[in-house]
C-alpha cells in the first residue's frame, strides 16, 4: 500500500529533514530575502533526484521541483518565510520540512512502480507568505497551471 511504500523513505532522511527545519528556524529571513532557506531547500531536493527549477516564475526565492510525469501532478507547498521579530513563531520551518518529506514519501511511491500508478510529484517553495503575497504572484504567473491537486500541511 501507499504508506508501507512511502513511510520508509520518509523515516530514511529523518535526520536530514529536521536537521532542515532547525536551519530554517536559525536562520530566519523575511519576505522574498529566503535565500538561505531557497538554497537549503533546493539543493537537497536536488540531490534527492527532483528536477529543480530555482526562481521559479521570476521571483528569486521561489521553486519548483519535480518529479515523474504526466498526470496526476500531486503539488505539495513549502513556506519558509519569517516574520519580523519574531523569527519563525508561524513554523513555516515545519511547513517546509513537512512539504519536502511528502514529497520524498510520493517520490518513494512512484519509484516503487509496485501499484503501476504513474504522475508527477510537485514541492512547491512560496515565499513571501507572511505579507507579501508570494503565492498571488506565483498563480498570476502560471506556477500552479497543469497542477492536479495542491496541499500543505501548517502547524
Amino acid at each position: 500500500d501507499t504508506k508501507t511504500l512511502a513511510s520508509p523513505v520518509i523515516a530514511g532522511n529523518r535526520e536530514e529533514l529536521r536537521s532542515i527545519s532547525n536551519q530554517i528556524w536559525k536562520n530566519p529571513e523575511l519576505k522574498f530575502q529566503e535565500h538561505f532557506a531557497h538554497k537549503l531547500l533546493t539543493d537537497f531536493l536536488e540531490s534527492k533526484g527532483f528536477s529543480v527549477d530555482r526562481g521559479y516564475c521570476g521571483l528569486e526565492t521561489a521553486f519548483r521541483a519535480r518529479f515523474g510525469s504526466g498526470h496526476p501532478n500531486v503539488c505539495v507547498v513549502c513556506e519558509y518565510d519569517a516574520l519580523p521579530e519574531i523569527g519563525h513563531a508561524c513554523g513555516h520551518n515545519l511547513i517546509s520540512e513537512a512539504g519536502i518529506a511528502a514529497g520524498l514519501g510520493v517520490k518513494g511511491f512512484l519509484e516503487s512502480n509496485e501499484s503501476g500508478i504513474t504522475g508527477t510529484i510537485t514541492v512547491m517553495g512560496t515565499p513571501a507568505e507572511e505579507g507579501g503575497g508570494g503565492k498571488i504572484f506565483m498563480i498570476e504567473r502560471g506556477a500552479f497551471d497543469g497542477v492536479d491537486i495542491v496541499m500543505m500541511a501548517h502547524p
